[in-house]
């Protein structure tokens, strides 16, 4: 079998479809309930469905949506992040490699959310809510980790190691008109990158008028949204599109770092 990295499909396109453990989406759900149970105080069923989730974040301002919903506050905990790196290090050689792993929390995150461990494993979750600003610029990853590099927010890694990929996880709310979109094949093309500064730091961006002539390609490369994910390049370009539905959109995201 061609390893992942090397496979036609992912070279020409920048991603892929690949199913995500069942048993770790359940229990990503459930940590995600009591997050919102425990930061609302409205009571929400074990398995309550967005549409109640979605009534209890509404009771926020958009103030107390902001500091109470930050990154930090939305890592999966450090036994559930250390369960999903431990299965991405089960995918080295299906991806191409000899390790896999997760890197760690930045020290500006540890420092923002001291209930977390130095190592506790880099997989948060997003909440998007209905109508609201929510989402950032489309752009790749990989700017991140340019922008952040010797900050704060500047993420340890586990191992030295060669090459960055992402997966991006539906888990509630997500469809095909409400889920990540990705620019296909953008991975290999000259984007004409920029940095923008907001109240958050500085951010990644791509110049407007590229954005407005590739306006067309964006979609949602996903088929089916149960217990599967996408896995893509980290020069590929992405955005999360605002949200038109009525209830929010929950996901799950990490960065893969690969030993070859």
């Amino acid at each position: 079998m061609t390893p992942v990295r090397n496979s036609e499909t992912m070279q020409r396109d920048g991603f892929m479809t690949i199913p995500f453990p069942a048993e770790l989406c359940e229990r990503m759900t459930r940590h995600i309930r009591g997050h919102i149970r425990q930061a609302t105080g409205v009571v929400v069923g074990e398995n309550a469905p967005v549409e109640e989730l979605t009534r209890a974040v509404a009771t926020f301002s958009d103030a107390s949506f902001v500091e109470r919903f930050r990154k930090p506050q939305r890592m999966f905990p450090h036994e559930l992040g250390g369960a999903v790196a431990e299965w991405i290090g089960s995918l080295a050689g299906f991806l191409g490699g000899a390790r896999s792993s997760i890197n760690y929390i930045s020290p500006s995150e540890h420092a923002a959310n001291p209930t977390l461990q130095v190592t506790t494993h880099d997989v948060f979750w997003r909440c998007v809510r209905p109508g609201k600003p929510d989402v950032g610029q489309p752009h790749a990853d990989f700017q991140f980790w340019e922008i952040n590099r010797g900050t704060p927010l500047d993420p340890p890694s586990p191992f030295p190691y060669d090459e960055r990929w992402k997966i991006w996880l539906p888990l509630l709310g997500c469809d095909a008109t409400n889920s990540l979109e990705v620019l296909q094949s953008s991975h290999r093309e000259d984007i004409p990158l920029e940095s923008i500064q907001t109240k958050y730091g500085t951010k990644p961006a791509i110049r407007m008028d590229w954005l407005a002539a590739n306006e067309h390609r964006f979609f949602c490369p996903l088929p089916q949204f149960q217990h599967h994910c996408v896995l893509f390049h980290d020069k590929l370009v992405h955005r999360g599109p605002a949200n038109a539905s009525s209830h929010l959109r929950i996901s799950g995201e990490l960065t893969i770092l690969l030993k070859l």
